[in-house]
């Protein structure tokens, strides 16, 4: 069984990253995978953020999997799997997709009311394209002109959703990277996993 569901439009979503910097495709996973999906990463390990980072707060546990130790999470691997061939397919024609073979998976845990984190921008390091998927919980993720949180765009992230973020070398820009921010859920928790290609 596919793990992203037939009918989204992938496509629309890259050329809207292309245009915009970012783009949310509503039930994007098929039902019965996310909640799989969340069974096997919601025992962790997980581990507290630092509270600030620079000028980004933050209140969020994750842990990461970095190169061969995704394959110790089996549907994180097929996701990805399936992700990076629809992205390549579907985003013929913009420059860099192609290339895009995210080795570094962060998967976070926001609990009820938590600060979440504010307004930033991934690091330049990541390249072309940064996939995140809420397996689990609501919350809101707003894109921002600025790290002063003036919003461009503002979605409330569902359990199967993803959020598609515009990084170095997407569609040959140097940078590109959008601000964003995302609020911890109002009850109970949220679980995101983000895929991206680590250039160092």
């Amino acid at each position: 069984m596919s793990t992203l569901s037939e009918d989204i439009n992938i496509r629309a979503a890259l050329l809207a990253v292309k245009a915009e910097g970012a783009a949310h495709i509503p039930g994007a996973l098929h039902d019965p995978f996310y909640k799989r999906l969340q069974n096997e990463i919601e025992a962790g390990p997980f581990s507290p953020m630092p509270d600030r980072i620079g000028q980004v707060t933050q209140e969020v546990d994750s842990f990461m999997a970095r190169g061969s130790a995704i394959e110790g999470f089996q549907l994180l691997q097929e996701l990805r799997e399936d992700l990076v061939g629809a992205v390549k397919y579907e985003g013929r024609g913009i420059k860099g997709v192609t290339t895009w073979k995210p080795n570094l998976v962060m998967v976070q845990r926001f609990k009820a009311e938590a600060l979440g984190i504010t307004p930033h921008m991934d690091g330049k390091r990541f390249a072309k394209l940064v996939a995140i998927f809420t397996t689990k919980g609501n919350a809101r993720f707003t894109v921002c002109k600025s790290r002063k949180g003036d919003v461009l765009q503002r979605w409330d992230v569902r359990p199967g959703s993803l959020v598609l973020l515009r990084a170095p070398g997407f569609a040959g820009l140097e940078d590109g990277r959008p601000f964003h921010m995302i609020e911890g859920p109002k009850r109970g928790e949220r679980y995101s996993i983000a895929f991206r290609l680590d250039t160092k």
